[in-house]
């Protein structure tokens, strides 16, 4: 088989232009630029074998993400795979807006709450170089790849295998300069409406309970005091929670709440400042 001819039983068996171009960067190591020159290269038998087995595990809703076991976060990197999250374009927006938020020497302390993959943590650190960061993943699949993704990205992250809801007991009170999470935000019962490729990744990273919102809460139950007077905390938040999430900042003792939209105007990311 010829390199076009895989690329088109990509095309034809794949919705996504995307995803084809992303399978055969990964198992023919060509680029959209390569197949246009080197169109009539002979590919390996076995490398076809390999991409008909990856378009058989994308037509059960596989993510892409899981198949290929990488994805790019803000141009850096990252492994993923069964058992952690996949990060999403949106978050990009959360970490670009901390890191205009603060100078390029900032030194202060940061904690990452439901680290996941670790692509906040390590962003964070990347371009904030003086800050210490902090990581807490509970799960220990995701916790895997956290520590993977520290070392991939040559960072220095204090990564913590642990529940969020009990390790606030190792920090002193005021220690933070920086508080940020992407908590699982979804409706417990919301959650079998999901698209099939969103059921493939681990119900821990999606499910916030109820209504959506237990890990606010209990974030700010137990860890506001772990911030500094005039410290901010961040969170990422799902489509129609801000109005909600905003009355439980406010009534935690924050002030300047404030929300940033994502591409699709939806309110995404939450700012506000301990005023006591």
């Amino acid at each position: 088989m010829r390199l076009i001819d895989a690329y088109n039983l990509c095309r034809k068996n794949i919705i996504s232009k995307a995803d084809s171009l992303i399978l055969i960067k990964k198992i023919f190591n060509a680029d959209r630029l390569h197949i246009s020159l080197h169109c009539n290269e002979i590919v390996k038998d076995e490398n076809v074998d390999l991409l008909i087995n990856c378009i058989n595990r994308l037509n059960t809703g596989e993510p892409i993400q899981y198949i290929v076991g990488e994805t790019e976060f803000l141009g850096l990197n990252f492994k993923v795979g069964n058992g952690v999250f996949i990060p999403r374009q949106e978050t990009e927006i959360l970490v670009k807006s901390i890191i205009d938020e603060f100078p390029s020497n900032f030194s202060g302390n940061i904690i990452d709450l439901c680290s996941g993959s670790g692509v906040i943590p390590i962003c964070l650190k990347k371009n904030l170089k003086n800050s210490n960061v902090w990581a807490i993943e509970k799960s220990k699949e995701a916790f895997g790849y956290l520590c993977d993704n520290v070392e991939k990205n040559k960072v220095h992250i204090n990564c913590i295998l642990g529940d969020i809801f009990k390790e606030f007991n190792r920090f002193d009170n005021e220690f933070f300069d920086i508080i940020v999470s992407n908590p699982p935000y979804i409706k417990t019962l919301d959650i079998e409406t999901l698209d099939k490729n969103v059921k493939f990744e681990p119900r821990i990273a999606l499910d916030g309970g109820i209504d959506g919102l237990i890990f606010y809460n209990q974030i700010l139950k137990f860890w506001s005091k772990k911030l500094k007077k005039n410290a901010i905390i961040v969170f990422e938040i799902g489509f129609g929670q801000f109005k909600q999430i905003h009355d439980i900042i406010k009534s935690n003792g924050f002030k300047n709440i404030s929300v940033i939209h994502d591409f699709s105007k939806i309110e995404r990311v939450v700012f506000a400042t301990k005023s006591v």
